[in-house]
């Protein structure tokens, strides 16, 4: 009987303190045996696209992506390298007891091409919802679907709309809900739908084109009501081409004025973003609002698109593209070749990019659409 007391009275303080020492345990708490204490410390969560790349800590060789990194807080040197990609490193602040991600996108330091069309390209259009283009080869109208197949294939072939009246000159403009095409040719246009691949004449596009305007406008009234009513106010008078993110998480605008955004607009979530911030807007400069971390980021760069997974922007001049991240860290050119009109646009996936160009040496030959 005095033994079966010892036992319950032992297990009463056994079970409480080891259930105790692993939710420290979890929480990143280890123990300095040096100074006899239990020592909070950070945990740096290493992620890499494609995985399997190394991760460095101050220039030291810590482990693979995909794991997780017990850290002493501070200010740490951090760097996901993968052969074949270009290098992705950060400054990172690690803090006690809170999680801090390194999510690295490497891109191929060799890319590859491949032709998506051979009969010649020309005036490709993204639609609004980022899944299709279309574009003209002489008269005939075009779609082709960027988005990724089920069987995870990409690169489809091209689908015949509707074969345009002779008229050089075509302008394709996109309906709001991506299943319209008009196409321009002064004065008249044709109207063409993606369903039923059918066209008719539009003697007088502009009453259209203002009713399309109008929806455009409605729609980012509606995006624009999700921001903190004090950022509202600021935008409103303060900026101008305002973009969103595909994933509608983060807004990319020019600052037309000087303005200041004011501190905790939204309560601070545990691991947001520790890079250095911009609340102070000055006119002409370029800027991305977090909307779900509350932090804003001066860009260096201008006239920027977003990237398909909303954390990237591109950058495309002078035949060169550059993927940066929305932080304004880690400017890689993904590439650096002959370019038609400097177009180049992501696929959904974020696999690839299509660019148009003309590899052909020949002065009769046209440009093409490619996949990089």
């Amino acid at each position: 009987m005095r033994t079966r007391i010892l036992l319950f009275l032992l297990g009463l303080v056994l079970v409480p303190s080891l259930t105790y020492l692993v939710i420290l345990f979890a929480r990143g708490y280890r123990p300095n045996f040096a100074n006899r204490e239990l020592r909070p410390t950070g945990i740096l969560v290493a992620t890499s696209l494609p995985n399997g790349a190394q991760v460095l800590v101050n220039s030291q060789l810590k482990s693979a992506t995909d794991t997780s990194l017990n850290l002493d807080p501070g200010t740490y040197q951090v760097e996901i390298k993968k052969q074949g990609f270009s290098p992705w490193t950060k400054t990172l602040q690690i803090e006690a007891e809170i999680v801090t991600r390194a999510a690295a996108t490497l891109f191929p330091t060799v890319p590859s091409l491949k032709a998506i069309t051979t009969s010649g390209a020309s005036s490709p259009s993204l639609s609004p919802d980022g899944t299709k283009i279309v574009y003209l080869s002489q008269t005939k109208l075009y779609t082709l679907d960027l988005s990724e197949s089920p069987l995870g294939l990409l690169n489809r072939d091209s689908k015949l709309l509707y074969e345009l009246r002779i008229s050089p000159g075509y302008e394709l403009i996109w309906s709001p809900d991506s299943k319209q095409v008009l196409a321009i040719s002064t004065p008249s246009a044709q109207l063409i739908d993606l369903n039923q691949s059918s066209a008719k004449l539009i003697a007088s596009p502009s009453g259209l084109l203002a009713q399309w305007s109008q929806l455009r406008a409605s729609a980012e009234r509606q995006k624009f009501v999700t921001l903190p009513t004090r950022l509202q106010e600021i935008l409103a008078t303060a900026a101008a081409d305002l973009i969103w993110s595909p994933k509608e998480n983060r807004l990319l605008y020019t600052a037309t004025s000087s303005a200041i955004i004011p501190d905790n607009l939204i309560r601070s979530l545990p691991g947001s973003s520790t890079q250095p911030q911009s609340r102070t807007l000055s006119a002409g400069k370029t800027y991305v609002y977090d909307v779900e971390e509350d932090r804003n980021f001066e860009l260096t760069t201008k006239d920027l698109t977003w990237f398909s997974d909303s954390a990237h922007l591109i950058h495309t001049k002078n035949s060169q593209v550059t993927i940066l991240e929305y932080d304004n860290t880690n400017k890689t050119v993904v590439y650096a070749g002959p370019m038609e009109l400097d177009f180049a646009l992501p696929y959904p996936s974020g696999k690839q990019l299509l660019i148009l160009t003309n590899l052909n040496l020949s002065p009769t030959s046209l440009p093409n659409l490619y996949a990089v």
